[in-house]
C-alpha cells in the first residue's frame, strides 16, 4: 500500500466515523425526544435511559452506517476537490479509479465486519436490549417470573402448543392444547389436556386427555383420564422462553426457525426474507460508498455543503428502496430472494451509470 493508499484510506475512514457518530447522535436524540413519554410513564431514571440507548446502538449503527460512509466519502473528496489535491495526483499519472479502489477496499472490508458484527453480536445485544427494556425500563421480571399466562410455543417437531397457564416453579401446565398441522396447516389431531405435570425421568404425564384425529374421513376420538405425553419434547423452562424475534438471531438459528415453522404449516415469507436480508444488507455500505464516489466527483468546486446534502439524500432514498422491497417480500408480492437483492441492484445500476460519466 503506497502512501497515497494509506492517506486516503486514514481521512476516508476518520471521516466515515466522524459523519456516523452525528448521525447517531441526532438520530438518538430525535427517539429520546419521541420516546420521552415511554420513559417518564415508567419514571425510568436518567442512568437507566442512557443504558437504553447504549444496548440500542448496534441497531443504530448498522441502520445509519451507510450514511455515515457517505458522508465521508463526499467529505474526503470534496475537500480534495477544493484544494486542488487531485490535480497533482493526475498530473502524476494517478488514475482516478485507482483513488477509487482505496475507497472501496475499505468499505468492503467494513461490510465483512458489519455481516459478522450482524451474526454473532447484534442478536445478543438485541437481546440484551430487550430484556433490558422490560425489566429496567418496564420494571417487569421476565427472567424471574416462575408463572406465564396464555403461552404460544412452536416445536422443532412443527406442533404448536397453547397453555393458558404454565407454572414453571413446579413444572405444571393447566389448560394445554397441542396441535398437529399438515403442510396445508389443516388441523391433523388435536390433544386437550386439562393439566399436565414434568418429571425429568418420566417427561409429561397428563390427566384428562381427550385426543381428535381429522387425518381420516371420520373423525376419531379418544379419552383418558391419564396419560403420558410423548408429543412434548421441552422442558417447563424452555416453553417459558420468550420468542426471539428475527433480529435476535443468527443466519443458523434463523434457518432453524424456519424450519420448525414450514413443519407446522406457518407463512414464513417474512423470516425468508429477513433471512436473505441478512447477506445483502452488508454490501449497502459498498453500493453507497460506489455511488457516493461518483457522485462526489459531478460536484464542482468540492461543494462540501452541498455534498454532505446530496449523500444524505441518497442514503435515504437507498434506506427507502430497501424498506418498500422488504414490505413487499413481507406481503409476498416479492419473492423473499428478489425483496432482499432487488435495492442493491437497482443502486448498482446506477452506480454505473455514474462511473460512466466521470472523467478519469
Amino acid at each position: 500500500m503506497s502512501r497515497i493508499d494509506r492517506f486516503l484510506a486514514r481521512e476516508f475512514i476518520l471521516f466515515a466515523l466522524l459523519g456516523l457518530v452525528t448521525v447517531v447522535v441526532i438520530y438518538d436524540l430525535i427517539n429520546l425526544i419521541e420516546r420521552m413519554g415511554y420513559f417518564l410513564r415508567y419514571k425510568a431514571a436518567a442512568v437507566e435511559i442512557l443504558l437504553y440507548y447504549v444496548y440500542d446502538l448496534p441497531a443504530t449503527v448498522e441502520l445509519l452506517l451507510p450514511v455515515g460512509f457517505a458522508l465521508g466519502v463526499f467529505m474526503v473528496i470534496g475537500r480534495l476537490i477544493r484544494s486542488n489535491e487531485l490535480v497533482p495526483l493526475f498530473a502524476s499519472g494517478v488514475n482516478l479509479y485507482r483513488l477509487f479502489a482505496v475507497f472501496l477496499a475499505v468499505s468492503l472490508f467494513v461490510a465483512a465486519l458489519a455481516f459478522l458484527g450482524g451474526e454473532f453480536l447484534a442478536p445478543r445485544v438485541k437481546t440484551r436490549f430487550v430484556e433490558y427494556k422490560t425489566e429496567a425500563i418496564e420494571k417487569r421480571k421476565t427472567k424471574r417470573m416462575k408463572t406465564k399466562n396464555r403461552v404460544f410455543y412452536l416445536s422443532e417437531s412443527g406442533r404448536v402448543y397453547y397453555i393458558r397457564q404454565l407454572r414453571i416453579s413446579d413444572s405444571l401446565a393447566l389448560d394445554l392444547v397441542i396441535w398437529e398441522l399438515d403442510p396445508e396447516r389443516k388441523i391433523q389431531r388435536s390433544i386437550r389436556v386439562k393439566s399436565a405435570r414434568y418429571s425429568s425421568k418420566r417427561g409429561w404425564n397428563g390427566e384428562r386427555v381427550e385426543i381428535h384425529d381429522f387425518s381420516k374421513e371420520e373423525t376419531g376420538f379418544k379419552s383418558y383420564p391419564s396419560r403420558s405425553l410423548p408429543e412434548i419434547t421441552e422442558t417447563p423452562e424452555e416453553l417459558g422462553v420468550r420468542t426471539k424475534g428475527t433480529d435476535e438471531m443468527g443466519v443458523g438459528e434463523l434457518g432453524d426457525y424456519i424450519q420448525r415453522m414450514r413443519a407446522a404449516g406457518s407463512n414464513v415469507a417474512v423470516e425468508l426474507v429477513e433471512q436473505h436480508f441478512r447477506f445483502s444488507s452488508p454490501l449497502v455500505v459498498v453500493i453507497v460508498t460506489v455511488i457516493s464516489l461518483a457522485a462526489a466527483t459531478l460536484l464542482r468546486k468540492g461543494n462540501i455543503a452541498l455534498g454532505i446534502g446530496l449523500g444524505l439524500l441518497l442514503s435515504f432514498l437507498y434506506w427507502g428502496a430497501i424498506q418498500a422491497s422488504r414490505a413487499f417480500g413481507y406481503a409476498g408480492v416479492l419473492p423473499p430472494w428478489l425483496a432482499a437483492w432487488l435495492p442493491n441492484v437497482l443502486f448498482f445500476g446506477l452506480s454505473g451509470v455514474l462511473l460512466a460519466k466521470v472523467k478519469r
